[in-house]
């Protein structure tokens, strides 16, 4: 583990939860806005994000060859994304993501540091593997 970081995936709800709006559809959205919203932070930051909520670009056009895009696809996709980066960090309400939760069982295994949010990322606060194991118990 290198103690540079230079890339930054970023994490928090995609799914419709009901976090943001009670329409799924309308939730789905401000999901994705929120996410890059966080991402453009962290560029800002000085680091370059990778923001999984941009990725629906490549799934809207799904099915224009005849190969849809399934989710086991997608998470493998994520996974790849999560595993080239120096560090992760997550936005509100994370909490409520199986896919947050699935994507910082990545980060114990593959060493790869997590911050609570950008404040701390920036301040290079990062969260205690300790920590990450209770949430992970806690959420899941």
């Amino acid at each position: 583990m290198s103690n540079k970081i230079e890339t930054v995936y970023v994490a928090g709800i995609l799914t419709p939860t009901k976090h943001f709006s009670a329409h799924p559809a309308i939730d789905y959205l401000l999901a994705l806005s929120e996410l890059a919203r966080h991402s453009l932070d962290v560029f800002h930051a000085g680091y370059d994000p990778f923001c999984p909520s941009l990725d629906f670009l490549l799934f809207i056009i799904n099915g224009t060859d005849g190969k849809p895009i399934t989710e086991a696809m997608i998470k493998r996709y994520s996974k790849t994304w999560l595993r080239k980066s120096d560090a992760m960090v997550l936005t509100p309400g994370w909490q409520k993501s199986k896919g947050t939760l699935a994507e910082l069982k990545v980060c114990l295994e593959d060493d790869i540091i997590v911050f609570e949010n950008v404040k701390d990322l920036i301040n290079h606060k990062p969260v205690t593997i300790q920590t990450i194991k209770r949430w992970v118990e806690k959420y899941s």
